[in-house]
């Protein structure tokens, strides 16, 4: 093969990207791409996966930014293919993922002259990118400069708010050829991350120590033993989701905290004097709609200096950066003692909750009813090996693994809670389990059936990856909302309820992948063995609003028969 401007000029990019900590790229295929992915499959430090829609292909380069918080690149051909990537790089944008994005464009003097392949593609994806790179063909430009243009990308997807970067990259004929020797190599990057403002750490522990408050966390750049130990000096308890990593059996941490906060027994004894929240939002609405009742100071760290305050209850924003470990240490230094008793009493009624949500869900089962979709969610949790990753659709399945998912040890659990989009689910845990980690989808129907281009040539990857379905023939999750009730049946059922009537199984075949029906022993058999496993469950949704009700319901009795005067 001759060597090429255009195969030197990407051979330069992906080494200079690969010293910066590049190890995955994902490619959808097309012609004007082609020196870029040459030079990725070429460079043996990159493992390369082929995806056949730019969507999951995007998706799934998330998925591995999501769970390294390092880059994955993704690569397609010109024209609508790139617009296909703008679903991922909204959620990157709003996670704060890093990605970079590289769209093929033909060279410019194609441009708006009707060529096939070419629409405009200059600054595509707006606002939502750290950073748009457009260096024009190669052979325009001075190689002394290409390092810089790879390293500008890296330095935004990878800075202070962390992030999705498009790179557009124009080619002229020839499109295949070798590189040749390559600009000298820059070194790594040493800068420091641009600093926020200074926690004023002595404020923030005055508004909390000795006190009666919360800890409300979400995924967070912190460490969650950190704001385990924090609560420790506070004697506070904590309401965390999965992906926050502190939902473990330490006494201070609430699971059932949804069920406990929609009784008005336990909404008035639990009434908290001070809030403290770390990262991103529940899923719970319930707990948005208590923390706008209460009215009480609320300090909210800001993940990579985003804002997150949804209710706008906070007075104080804070760095995360540093903040819990000094906090913890000022708080212990002062003298204040934790508050007596309150973590206690938080203990004692999440113990109830938990009592009352299992032996109901015991009867269901000792009468012959199917696995509700709670009892798949908590057995899918239960399912994950050691070192494992758990992937939730952002519908009922993260809900029902919220408000219900017991304890989790040395598991990772991730989400695109950033948009709260069902699309890309599937390709997102594809991108997880790419690093060689065990990973486990649960998913709902239509959130399966967003993503089912993800499923090409699924069953000949090299993956250990079990999709879990719950397939209720729609959409559950509007059951809950003031529609499902104020609409006629057939007008609901039309517009939200959306029955899609779609053999999940035969699609599933049609792809070559094994299928098996869910119940406890299979997902626990599957989700440890090699290879790809999906695991499909019936349900109904009527069913599922019901069962979803008595949970609340028993719950509520048990608080009504621990705190009624």
């Amino acid at each position: 093969m001759p060597v090429t401007v255009n195969a030197t000029f990407c051979a330069t990019l992906v080494d200079q990207w690969v010293r910066y900590g590049l190890t995955h790229a994902f490619i959808a295929p097309g012609s004007r791409s082609t020196p870029l992915s040459l030079e990725l499959v070429r460079h043996p430090l990159v493992s390369t996966m082929v995806l056949h829609d730019e969507r999951s292909a995007a998706f799934a380069a998330l998925g591995r930014g999501l769970a390294t918080e390092t880059p994955a690149v993704v690569v397609c051909s010109s024209g609508t293919a790139a617009t296909h990537f703008f679903g991922a790089i909204v959620e990157a944008d709003a996670s704060a993922v890093p990605l970079i994005a590289c769209t093929a464009d033909r060279p410019p003097e194609l441009w708006s002259r009707g060529a096939p392949q070419t629409i405009d593609q200059t600054e595509l994806f707006g606002n939502k990118v750290r950073a748009f790179i457009e260096p024009g063909p190669p052979d325009d430009s001075d190689p002394s400069t290409w390092r810089s243009i790879a390293s500008a990308a890296w330095r935004s997807a990878t800075g202070p708010q962390p992030g999705p970067v498009h790179c557009n990259l124009s080619f002229r004929d020839p499109l295949t050829g070798a590189a040749g020797d390559l600009p000298k190599a820059l070194g790594p990057i040493t800068d420091s991350p641009e600093s926020s403002e200074p926690t004023d750490v002595a404020r923030v522990a005055d508004l909390l120590s000795g006190r009666q408050g919360v800890i409300i966390a979400g995924r967070s750049t912190l460490n969650p033993q950190h704001i385990v130990d924090l609560a420790r000096r506070l004697g506070w308890p904590v309401i965390g989701d999965h992906r926050s990593g502190v939902r473990t059996n330490d006494r201070h941490v609430v699971h059932h905290f949804d069920s406990l906060l929609r009784s008005d027994y336990a909404r008035t004894a639990l009434r908290p004097e001070a809030v403290l929240r770390i990262g991103e939002i529940l899923a719970s609405k319930t707990v948005s709609q208590w923390l706008t009742d209460i009215e009480v100071g609320c300090v909210a760290t800001a993940p990579h200096g985003r804002l997150i305050d949804p209710e706008q209850v906070n007075i104080v924003t804070v760095d995360e950066c540093g903040l819990l470990p000094t906090l913890t240490d000022v708080i212990g230094a002062s003298g204040v003692p934790a508050t007596s008793g309150w973590v206690d009493q938080w203990r004692d009624l999440d113990d109830r909750a938990a009592a009352a949500i299992k032996t109901h869900l015991a009867a269901r089962t000792s009468k012959g009813s199917s696995p509700s979709e709670v009892d798949v969610a908590r057995e899918t949790l239960a399912a994950v090996p050691p070192g494992g990753a758990l992937v939730t659709a952002s519908s009922m399945a993260v809900r029902n693994l919220e408000w219900f998912g017991g304890a989790v040890d040395d598991i990772t659990v991730l989400s695109n809670r950033g948009a709260n989009g069902i699309d890309g689910t599937i390709a997102t845990a594809i991108g997880i389990a790419a690093g060689g980690q065990p990973t486990v989808c649960l998913v709902g129907d239509l959130a399966f059936l967003h993503d089912s281009t993800s499923l090409i040539g699924l069953a000949q990857r090299e993956l250990d990856l079990t999709i879990v379905v719950i397939d209720n023939d729609g959409g559950a999750i509007f059951s809950f909302l003031p529609q499902h009730e104020l609409l006629e049946h057939e007008q609901y059922e039309h517009l939200f309820g959306t029955p899609h009537a779609t053999d999940l199984t035969q699609l599933c075949r049609a792809h070559g992948l094994t299928i098996a029906s869910f119940d406890a022993d299979a997902v626990h058999h599957n989700a440890r063995q090699a290879g790809i496993h999906v695991l499909i469950c019936h349900s109904r949704r009527d069913t599922n609003l019901a069962v979803l009700g008595e949970l609340h319901a028993v719950v509520a009795d048990a608080m009504r028969r621990a705190l009624a005067p």
